[in-house]
C-alpha cells in the first residue's frame, strides 16, 4: 500500500508541478473536459452509473492484470497521479482551494482508498508473480481469489457509494460554488 500511495503522490506532484505550464495544463484540461463531455448528456442515475462502471471496471483490470509483474497497478497509479496533479493544479489556480476541496473530499474519502487498496493487491499479485517466476512457491491463485474476494465485498461496493455521492453531493456542491463565483 505504501508504495502505492509514495507512487501516486510522487506522479501527483509532477502533474500539479506541470500544471504550472500552461501548455501541458489547457491540453490536458481540453482532453479531460472533452472525455467526461458525454456525461454531462446523461440523467443523473447514468452519470452515476457512469462513474461507477468506470472506476469499478479500472480497479478490478488493476487487481486482475497485477500478476504481469505489477505494471499494470504501477501504470494506473502514475497516470491518475499526473492527471489529478493537473487538474488540480489548474483548477486550484482557477477556482481556489475550496472548489478543489469540495470537488474532491465528499466522493474522494471514498474513492481513493480503494483505488490505492486494488492497486495495491495488484501489485502484490505481480510481487507474488515475480517469486513464482523466480522459483519461490507462491500460492498466486490463492491470492488472486483473496484479492477479488476483497474487490467485491468491500470496494465494489463503496465505489459504488463514491460514485452516488459524487453525483448527488458532490456534483450539486459545485454547481452551487460554480453559481456564486460566475
Amino acid at each position: 500500500m505504501l508504495a502505492v500511495i509514495l507512487i501516486f503522490v510522487a506522479f501527483f506532484s509532477i502533474g500539479y508541478l506541470a500544471a504550472g505550464m500552461p501548455e501541458i495544463g489547457n491540453t490536458v484540461i481540453s482532453s479531460f473536459k472533452e472525455e467526461v463531455s458525454p456525461l454531462k448528456e446523461l440523467s443523473p442515475i447514468g452519470l452515476m452509473l457512469g462513474i461507477f462502471v468506470n472506476n469499478a471496471v479500472k480497479c478490478l483490470l488493476v487487481i486482475v492484470l497485477g500478476p504481469l509483474l505489477g505494471l499494470a497497478p504501477i501504470f494506473f497509479m502514475l497516470a491518475n497521479g499526473i492527471i489529478l496533479g493537473i487538474v488540480i493544479g489548474v483548477t486550484m489556480k482557477t477556482s481556489g482551494l475550496l472548489y478543489v476541496v469540495a470537488g474532491m473530499a465528499p466522493h474522494g474519502v471514498i474513492e481513493l482508498p480503494m483505488v490505492f487498496l486494488s492497486a495495491a493487491m495488484g501489485l502484490n499479485l505481480g510481487v507474488a508473480a515475480l517469486k513464482a517466476l523466480l522459483g519461490k512457491k507462491e500460492r498466486l491463485a490463492d491470492k488472486l481469489i483473496e484479492s477479488l474476494l476483497i474487490y467485491f465485498t468491500w470496494i465494489f461496493p463503496l465505489l459504488f457509494l463514491a460514485a452516488f455521492i459524487e453525483t448527488f453531493v458532490t456534483g450539486p456542491i459545485l454547481y452551487l460554488l460554480s453559481g456564486a463565483h460566475g
